[in-house]
């Protein structure tokens, strides 16, 4: 499949899950953080190698590009991988199921 062109239904491997992880699609498909700089102005300073993951910067970054976590932009509310394992788990959990299956 061509970089940029969205998965077509059906043409992966069944009982497969997919559960994307959003800073992985924002580096792909808004690397230079576009999209993310016109809607979140607080960021607008912050070069695209530190944009999508902007609560990771030091203390000298957040002075250099003015952007102080916490008061201009807050931690994540939820871990990530953590919540993709948690989902993970209970979506195949529930595929399990009997009643859920298709015969």
């Amino acid at each position: 499949m061509s970089k940029g062109l969205p998965m077509q239904a059906g043409v992966t491997a069944t009982g497969t899950i997919r559960i994307y992880n959003p800073i992985k699609n924002s580096e792909e498909h808004d690397s230079e953080g576009i999209f993310i700089k016109k809607w979140i102005p607080e960021l607008s300073y912050i070069p695209p190698h530190l944009l999508h993951e902007p609560w990771k910067l030091g203390l000298i970054d957040q002075q250099l590009y003015e952007c102080e976590i916490v008061k201009d932009y807050p931690f994540p509310i939820i871990d990530i991988e953590e919540t993709r394992k948690k989902a993970s788990t209970a979506i195949w959990g529930i595929r399990k199921k009997e009643e859920i299956k298709v015969q």
